[in-house]
């Protein structure tokens, strides 16, 4: 947007309403964040009275550092931060939206809250139904109630906006920062899903499973979570060996295991299987082009005797494919461990705050110690819990 026209919308809206009809502009995408020159927006509000003498004669930045300087400070200095803070927020919110390789929001039911380190309730342990004779009264149910406790964490960071990056009309880096300061908030987002979906940090005293609100494991390799295929098993003998992810008999020996080993935990009667269709195969990046193979072919290969025999793959399309590199940051087992279930079903982000952006304006301490026009805060508080345990099954691949 040219100066002039900016200059013209001021002129005919005033200072709120040139803000609110920038916003409707903006909403109704008429307008870009990339059309506004952060330079011609200043000067528009009378902020850079000495913009054109001081490039034209090529000052040094010492001279530049006293441009941002109104000759009557007030309407046009509120309204230059105010706008300017709208755009780069917007930024901001831009390159956190970039879902590009991000599987998090997958993995996780959003859950908005208003409280932190809340009680998630509603998984119990139930008296199974029972036979009722005619004329006989049905018997009373019992159940022991269960819960799991919620964990949330603040995350954010702050980005100055100097009187160099206005004076020199560096639009374009301004707005690179603002949305690298959202991609970088969103990728710590993600590799706090990541982490916690796979129970990276239970070693260290981080948990993602809080039962009646104590840490615990998530996937116990004794088998007594009804979760892990793999060495150390007890619970189910027979799968209590690694299981490396190279075809589909391996995801078939998975589904198999989810079957007929994952029960419910009722009080009384016998514990039957759960009904819970994995829908999700989440691996390494070192496994994905196996995995994608797996679950894409159409046809697979079986050998008796010798002899083989081509057949339509069984387990085509089952499973949605995901991986991060945030399972390969771990090392060690982990490059071979997979995942297979229904995540969302699993684990929940409780949302206290979504993200957001703050403005600081040029009144901070900043101001005069490093020239500092405005400050954008960017921040989210939030967490990830596993609100039980049989929806996803570790498979020890090593």
């Amino acid at each position: 947007m040219q100066g002039t026209n900016i200059r013209s919308l001021i002129e005919s809206h005033g200072a709120e309403g040139f803000y609110h009809q920038v916003c409707k502009l903006l909403n109704e995408g008429q307008l870009r964040v990339d059309d506004f020159s952060y330079h011609e927006l200043a000067d528009a509000c009378g902020v850079l009275p000495e913009l054109r003498r001081l490039a034209s004669e090529r000052e040094s930045i010492a001279g530049v550092k006293q441009a941002l300087r109104e000759s009557g400070p007030g309407v046009g200095t509120n309204m230059f931060q105010v706008i300017t803070g709208e755009l780069i927020g917007r930024k901001v919110i831009e390159g956190y939206e970039d879902e590009s390789g991000f599987i998090g929001d997958q993995l996780v039911t959003v859950l908005p809250s208003r409280y932190r380190n809340q009680k998630l309730a509603g998984f119990r342990a139930l008296a199974g139904p029972t036979e009722v004779p005619e004329g006989h009264p049905y018997e009373e149910s019992t159940f022991e109630e269960k819960y799991v406790t919620s964990l949330e964490a603040k995350q954010g960071r702050v980005l100055s906006i100097t009187e160099e990056l206005i004076a020199f009309d560096q639009t374009g880096e301004i707005n690179r920062r603002a949305m690298a300061l959202g991609y970088y908030l969103r990728q710590e987002r993600e590799r706090t899903i990541i982490r916690a979906v796979t129970d990276a940090d239970a070693g260290s005293g981080q948990y993602v499973y809080r039962p009646n609100g104590s840490g615990a494991a998530l996937y116990k390799t004794d088998g007594l979570h009804r979760n892990w295929i793999g060495s150390g098993n007890t619970t189910s003998s027979g799968y209590s060996s690694a299981v490396p992810l190279a075809d589909w008999s391996d995801v078939d020996t998975v589904l198999s295991y989810r079957a007929t080993e994952v029960i419910d935990d009722r009080i009384d009667g016998t514990r039957r299987p759960i009904i819970a269709p994995a829908k999700q195969m989440l691996v390494p990046e070192s496994l994905r082009g196996t995995a994608r193979s797996i679950v894409n072919s159409t046809e697979v290969s079986v050998t008796s005797n010798e002899n083989e025999t081509r057949m339509a793959n069984p387990i085509q399309g089952m499973l949605e494919v995901l991986s991060s590199p945030f399972i390969d940051e771990q090392g060690g087992n982990a490059l071979a461990d997979w995942y297979v279930g229904d995540f969302r079903r699993q684990f929940v982000w409780t949302e206290i705050w979504p993200v957001q952006t703050f403005l600081q304006r040029s009144e901070s301490e900043a101001a005069f110690e490093r020239d500092v026009v405005l400050r954008v805060k960017a921040r989210y508080f939030g967490g990830i819990s596993a609100v039980d345990t049989a929806y996803v099954t570790k498979v020890d691949g090593a």
